[in-house]
């Protein structure tokens, strides 16, 4: 197969610095506030998006190291990678769906947010 590139619309400033601060999907703590940075010629490409209150990121998720085809969420039966939503996928790419607070020019203003800070930003979808 052909290899697949792209490149990062921006990236995410979280309060979280690594994996293991994250809260787990589902968590009621996953009430965390950041800031999605875009790159400025990407601008325009936020026209409209204000009307949106939530919004889903796609991501690189950096941090992981690995791939794990078998996993055991929550400690549970052993399940393949395909079969859940977490990180160690021999694609590591994210999906968030985060409240959309505020936009300021290349600046989106989020809650409810589950990346760690640095994380790229692959695309934005309403």
């Amino acid at each position: 197969m052909d290899q697949i590139r792209y490149e990062p619309i921006g990236v995410v400033e979280s309060p979280f610095d690594s994996a293991e601060a994250v809260p787990r999907p589902g968590s009621e703590r996953v009430t965390a506030s950041g800031t999605l940075e875009i790159a400025p010629e990407f601008e325009p490409g936020l026209d409209g998006l204000e009307e949106f209150s939530h919004i889903i990121v796609l991501s690189h998720l950096h941090a992981v190291t690995g791939v794990r085809l078998q996993v055991r969420p929550m400690g549970g039966t052993p399940v393949g990678i395909f079969a859940t939503s977490g990180p160690p996928r021999p694609n590591p790419i994210g999906h968030s769906v985060l409240t959309l607070d505020d936009i300021s020019g290349t600046t989106l203003s989020v809650s409810h947010l589950d990346l760690i800070d640095g994380t790229p930003i692959l695309d934005i979808k309403p």
